[in-house]
């Protein structure tokens, strides 16, 4: 997870985060978003910020690349003004197992604790960057219903909130 000021920039990197590109935190805060996207893909990065500010959310796949200059895929989720001026990304490499992102071998679910089949629908929907009242509109229910659904998920996956629960979701490989 990394924490982003208005100015794009690098404010807090966890330490796993720190770990994917080999960087430390003092490397990271001399970065902006963007530093680490490949040039061709540059011009994409202002839509995805827009849409970043304007909606509160942004989710998806997107290609980076390392100290090294080597490129591969990460899936994030990103949500706008977590606290004033700062936006929160959690982001994990695609397709790497759970043994590589440091995961108990045997990280998975209780089938009484997984989230039903609904509840991983408004999973999926988050991490494609919807917000709760496109998820209703979406899953022709409730934004009540909606707020419900994220509430069990949260005590299911022992998680405070939606960006954790799509980044855990995605880790345990319940969601794309």
């Amino acid at each position: 997870m990394v924490m982003v000021d208005d100015e794009r920039r690098y404010v807090e990197v966890n330490p796993r985060a720190r770990l994917t590109f080999r960087l430390s935190l003092a490397e990271f805060r001399a970065l902006r978003v963007g530093d680490l996207t490949p040039p061709g893909l540059l011009p994409a990065l202002d839509p995805t910020w827009g849409r970043l500010l304007r909606t509160g959310c942004a989710a998806g796949m997107w290609t980076v690349h390392g100290p090294d200059g080597g490129a591969f895929d990460i899936v994030f989720q990103m949500r706008a003004e977590v606290v004033p001026g700062l936006h929160l990304m959690a982001f994990a490499p695609a397709g790497w197992t759970g043994q590589e992102l440091g995961l108990p071998a045997d990280a998975t679910l209780e089938p009484s604790v997984a989230p039903t089949p609904r509840e991983l629908d408004v999973l999926q929907l988050a991490a494609q960057g919807l917000d709760g009242p496109e998820m209703a509109a979406a899953l022709v229910v409730s934004h009540a219903t909606v707020r419900s659904h994220f509430e069990n998920v949260y005590a299911k996956l022992g998680v405070p909130g939606r960006v954790a629960a799509v980044a855990t979701a995605m880790r345990l490989g319940l969601i794309d």
